[in-house]
């Protein structure tokens, strides 16, 4: 409206019609040649629901309407044809900035589609390349916002690189769950968008969680849109969780090395998941809403109608995870604001320090590729590689030497590269007794008792860590609770380490078994990512 009434009185102000007219034919020609244009680009975009009901109709004769439009203008009147030209152009600027909350149909849109689906096709045509190799990865988080630490990171290794899809599994009656699983897809995507994270949402229902992630990872993507990548939380309640559960979180890991996933587990101390914060938060908002709602009925809607939405706005900007008020002891709400503030560490810029790798195994190499793309992220940039490997005494200096030049063909820089020397000797006896109480709750014991008590125990409790499995993989659990002492004495100061992944062969290792190893070898220690590759490579020596 106003800008409606600044034109009017401008143009009464000139009171020159030889003057104004130039002006409004311009105008008028614009209009008419955005029309055809518009006409032009719906019929190019190929969209189904673009019918026009001209008889004699042809695209190409719309273009031409538009070109000649835009030819007349400058005919008429240059200035004003420059004039009206840089109009539009300000507009159209000003609606791309702004982004209004409205969806027209733009047949920009359809174009988007057509050229995404001829570039994801002109993709399968090519074979893959390890030059071309980037991390897609598909990343459990359930619900994106109740595990952000696990989402920022994800996001630091494909924004601008590769594809990343949250995903969260729903447990129970497809039937049930259905209409949740609708609600949340569009909800879901839509916080992803505002967070301007640049990923994308998927679910399913399922009967369990296994079975739910394997559908994941076996449908996800689209041609060579596909995740190579699969990242997850640590589970930090395994040792209180239900048995089906932990078997369910390894089995996970199995099927993803089945399907030639490379595998990245991320641990924070404090932990991954804040939905009970979120959900206390909602809980308050509510209360809060119910308590001015009263207060408006009390006061009069007339009296207390705008006093009521100053306040809950002011309220609402109050409502920040430290400070929810709810009726908790202080031990539990030290504990929340410790997790709120490690599960936001990601976002903010990291200040001068160090990753620390340890290149344990050969992968394929997607252990040092991943640190290195940190490094070229901005909020990283002040970070160095340091870089461990296992090696014997009377080699340090030559597997030094040859790792260095490794590096240097991969262009990869490091600050620093040590050669650990005594990993394979036996750990603390301190440690190892902590280690032993810690699966004491999940083993047989078979052991001392007899033969047909034994026999029994393994029907009742197959999950269980038996004496003979115990001892057979006595070295590799020797190496876990060895590396942690290691990884305490070198790493504890870094912002970031990245450690190479044990392997459980299946059927071999018990899960419980398999998770203490996570366990023992990610305790006490700054956020650690486990990583392992598919032993396909991902770096290459040329450029």
């Amino acid at each position: 409206m106003w800008l409606t009434f600044l034109i009017a009185v401008a143009f009464i102000l000139i009171a020159e019609l030889n003057v104004i007219a130039p002006i409004i034919s311009n105008f008028f020609l614009a209009s008419y040649a955005l029309i055809n244009f518009s006409c032009f680009h719906a019929s190019y975009a190929k969209s189904p629901g673009w019918r026009p009901g001209y008889k004699y109709y042809n695209m190409w004769l719309s273009l031409f309407g538009a070109v000649l439009c835009c030819a007349v203008m400058f005919v008429i009147n240059w200035w004003a044809a420059l004039l009206t030209y840089a109009i539009e152009i300000f507009l159209y600027i000003y609606v791309t900035v702004k982004k209004p909350d409205v969806n027209w149909g733009s047949s920009t849109q359809a174009v988007t589609f057509v050229n995404a689906v001829n570039n994801a096709l002109t993709l399968s045509g090519v074979n893959e390349h390890v030059k071309n190799f980037r991390p897609q990865c598909i990343v459990l988080t359930g619900p994106p916002k109740t595990r952000p630490a696990l989402l920022d990171l994800a996001h630091s290794f494909t924004k601008n690189f590769g594809l990343c899809i949250t995903c969260e599994v729903f447990v129970g009656s497809r039937v049930q769950q259905q209409q949740e699983l609708s609600d949340c897809m569009e909800k879901n995507q839509l916080w992803l968008n505002q967070q301007k994270r640049k990923a994308f949402y998927a679910a399913v229902t399922t009967d369990n969680f296994r079975d739910g992630a394997e559908s994941l990872l076996q449908a996800s993507g689209l041609g060579r849109l596909r995740p190579n990548t699969l990242m997850l939380g640590f589970k930090r309640d395994w040792k209180t969780a239900k048995t089906e559960d932990v078997q369910g979180y390894v089995g996970v890991l199995h099927d993803a090395f089945d399907f030639e996933y490379g595998t990245v587990i991320l641990r924070v101390n404090q932990g991954l998941d804040i939905s009970h914060i979120l959900a206390a938060e909602e809980e308050m908002e509510r209360m809060l809403l119910e308590q001015q709602a009263l207060e408006m009925e009390e006061n009069g809607f007339q009296e207390g109608g705008k006093g009521f939405f100053k306040r809950y706005r002011k309220s609402k900007k109050e409502l920040t995870p430290k400070a929810v008020e709810v009726p908790q002891s202080s031990d539990v709400l030290k504990i929340n604001q410790r997790l709120v503030e490690a599960s936001s560490q990601f976002k903010r810029k990291q200040g001068k320090g160090t990753i620390d790798v340890w290149w344990l195994f050969d992968d394929g190499g997607l252990t040092l590729l991943l640190p290195y793309i940190l490094t070229t992220r901005k909020k990283w940039r002040d970070c160095k590689l340091r870089i461990f490997i296992a090696g014997q005494p009377e080699r340090v200096q030559q597997d030094k030497e040859e790792i260095q030049s490794l590096l240097k063909k991969f262009r990869i820089r490091c600050i620093d590269i040590t050669v650990i020397t005594d990993l394979h000797i036996r750990p603390t006896s301190e440690n190892w007794k902590l280690y032993e109480d810690m699966i004491a709750p999940f083993r047989l014991y078979e052991g001392s008792k007899d033969t047909a008590q034994a026999e029994a125990l393994r029907k009742e409790n197959p999950w269980k860590i038996t004496d003979a499995e115990l001892d057979r993989f006595e070295e590799k659990t020797s190496l876990q609770v060895r590396l942690n002492e290691l990884l305490q004495e070198s790493s504890r100061a870094a912002k970031l380490i990245i450690v190479s992944l044990p392997i459980a062969r299946k059927g071999s290792v018990s899960d419980h078994l398999y998770m203490s190893w996570l366990e023992v070898l990610t305790k006490n220690l700054p956020p650690t990512l486990l990583v392992r590759g598919n032993h396909k490579s991902v770096l290459t020596f040329y450029s």
